[in-house]
């Protein structure tokens, strides 16, 4: 098998993870493929949010041979150690499970980074991702607003980093070929779209006033948003 370079490997990595969070697309060949490898050829990554998104990351990105999870994040401190013991588990070798980014950040041996962390962190990680040397995954939606996204782009660009948005469902057969047949106007003029989600969420309680959980660093939590 030939040798495939290290921005091919996080390429194809950032792709496999994007994909693999949709059932109806297919598991990229490189989560499937089981090569040997030694250690100094595996990528390190870091995961940063524990949540639903981080630990479906995590369960594709520990499928991977070429690659180490070396870092799971998130300000819930026992998030993030319920997420590290999981992939110990899975017989992965266990990360460093932690509550502050930057410590991974300075960390020169992780390549790439997964942000599956609330969406008012989504843009600051993925930029100081960036400028760390790292390349990068950022869940949906990847900004606030325009001028976040807008930051983001001119940071990929001006460092030649990865930075992929986790707007999977654009790279879907299906739907890449339906907006194909509208483009091509075989529906005529499209003149109003509309689209519906319904997704159960559970309760999160009503209003009131709660302490702040022991084990969450509320600062980092909140980080740039008021």
């Amino acid at each position: 098998m030939p040798k495939i370079t290290r921005r091919q490997f996080l390429e194809e990595s950032i792709l496999a993870a994007a994909a693999a969070a949709t059932a109806s697309m297919p598991t990229p060949s490189l989560a499937a493929e089981h090569r040997a490898v030694s250690a100094n050829d595996k990528i390190g990554v870091g995961i940063i949010g524990c949540g639903i998104r981080g630990k479906q990351h995590a369960g594709e990105l520990a499928k991977l041979s070429d690659c180490e999870i070396a870092y799971v994040c998130d300000p819930d401190r026992d998030r993030a150690a319920e997420l590290a013991a999981d992939l110990s588990a899975r017989k992965s070798p266990q990360p460093k499970a932690i509550q502050d980014l930057r410590v991974m950040l300075e960390d020169k041996s992780v390549a790439a980074v997964f942000i599956a962390a609330p969406n008012h962190w989504h843009a600051l990680a993925a930029i100081w991702a960036m400028q760390a040397g790292k390349d990068v995954y950022v869940e949906k939606p990847v900004s606030h607003n325009i001028s976040e996204g807008r930051r983001i782009v001119q940071v990929a660009r001006k460092l030649g980093r990865i930075c992929q948005g986790g707007t999977q469902n654009r790279s879907n057969g299906a739907l890449a070929e339906a907006i194909q047949y509208m483009r091509d106007g075989r529906l005529g003029q499209v003149k109003l779209a509309r689209s519906i989600v319904y997704g159960r969420r559970e309760t999160i309680g009503g209003p009131g006033s709660y302490e702040i959980p022991a084990s969450v660093d509320y600062n980092l939590w909140a980080g740039p948003a008021r």
